[in-house]
């Protein structure tokens, strides 16, 4: 009978614990940019099974990107999604990227970004609504980098605008 009810337990709890797999939705942003050499860089995490979900829910499509995240069609998804919903402006002119990659790293995908930026204004604005149409406890940390400078911001939703002055 006792080893019954440990079975259960451990059972009950590992269902438990499935079910909070990642109690938290944030996503990272990382935003490099060279003003030197008139480029930027971005890179961003979100959780893979909320990016998969959201890809699923607005396109109408299952993607398993731990499968499939090299398939040119998954990633022209990916950059479709994106965006819609990431900006980068410097001195009010928005900077058009492309996708140059994504991978998967443990639980998260990180895609990445690169354009051409002419501006040397040191005013940056950000627009990442990443996954708010999808989770509403979505949380999105950005970081911006001038060069070496640094600066930060969170973006809970449904906030999504951000401005960095250098």
């Amino acid at each position: 009978m006792k080893s019954k009810f440990t079975i259960f337990f451990i059972i009950s709890l590992s269902f438990l614990i499935k079910g909070y797999a990642h109690p938290y939705f944030v996503s990272v942003t990382e935003i490099h940019i060279y003003p030197e050499k008139k480029t930027f860089e971005v890179s961003c995490s979100m959780f893979t099974e909320d990016l998969e979900s959201a890809i699923k829910s607005l396109y109408i499509t299952n993607t398993d990107l731990q499968k499939e995240l090299g398939a040119k069609e998954v990633l022209d998804l990916i950059y479709k999604y994106i965006s819609a919903r990431f900006e980068i402006a410097i001195d009010g002119t928005p900077l058009a990227y492309t996708l140059v990659g994504c991978e998967n790293q443990e639980e998260s995908t990180w895609c990445y970004l690169e354009g051409k930026c002419c501006s040397v204004d040191r005013k940056v604005s950000v627009v990442n609504s990443l996954l708010f149409d999808f989770l509403e406890e979505q949380t999105n940390m950005v970081h911006v980098y001038w060069n070496e400078e640094r600066q930060s911001t969170k973006l809970n939703n449904p906030n999504k605008v951000a401005q960095f002055s250098f």
